[in-house]
């Protein structure tokens, strides 16, 4: 999961290949971003909710108990475990934190 990624809009290609969806609809606990890795068969399998973060481009997901930072640009992101004491990432429609 932890690299350097290519971003061609809401695919990012690196060590795994991911998509960032956009939900139609979404409740209070819900972020309004998900990832979903692409597997070498085609099939996808759900990730995380991405989290945004008080920093601009930074957010966050968690795979298999691990949290990752994720810093996005408009044409490459950098996925990478978070630091212990990273500030908190925010949940945008219930403010539910979830802090490292």
């Amino acid at each position: 999961m932890s690299g350097q990624y290519t971003r061609h809009g809401g695919k990012l290609t690196g060590p795994v290949t991911l998509l960032l969806v956009h939900r139609s609809t979404t409740t209070a606990a819900k972020a309004d971003t998900y990832v979903l890795l692409v597997h070498p068969n085609g099939k996808r399998s759900y990730v995380s909710s991405l989290w945004d973060s008080p920093l601009p481009g930074t957010y966050a997901l968690e795979y298999k108990g691990v949290r990752y930072a994720v810093t996005l640009t408009d044409d490459a992101a950098v996925v990478a475990p978070a630091q212990e004491g990273t500030p908190p990432y925010l949940n945008r429609g219930s403010g539910n934190s979830i802090a490292a």
